[in-house]
């Protein structure tokens, strides 16, 4: 069965998207294609198409921007919004990625064993104090 980009789960968050079509938008209007922006970024050719591809993983890093800014002759904030989106991005990412929000949770219910623990411990010493 043919899987339908209706049906696929788009991999990257708000804040990412953004960046990515400032980029594609500025590839556009300087009529760059995607392959002799690759190149100008040192990655494989089909790169900069997973990039502006909503349902593929691959995206640019603080490295890779940095590298636009100086091709493009733009500023940092050409890629960036000029103030916060709304949506919780981290959030986001968590649900777009289950393995980190796994992790994050497994994590986040030691720390609360451990306060939990901790917590048990001066109550007990407050009880030893007290008889």
């Amino acid at each position: 069965m043919e899987t339908t980009k209706e049906q696929k789960k788009i991999m990257k968050t708000e804040i990412e998207l953004f960046v990515i079509n400032k980029v594609r938008e500025l590839r556009e209007k300087k009529n760059i294609g995607q392959k002799k922006l690759a190149m100008e970024l040192k990655l494989s050719s089909s790169y900069v198409g997973n990039t502006e591809n909503p349902y593929n993983k691959a995206k640019y890093n603080l490295n890779h921007l940095n590298e636009l800014v100086k091709f493009f002759n733009v500023p940092f904030s050409y890629f960036f919004p000029t103030t916060h989106l709304e949506k919780d991005c981290i959030e986001e990412y968590s649900d777009i990625h289950p393995k980190v929000k796994a992790n994050y949770e497994k994590m986040m219910k030691k720390y609360e064993e451990k306060a939990q623990k901790e917590q048990e411990k001066i109550e007990q010493k407050k009880k030893k104090k007290q008889s």
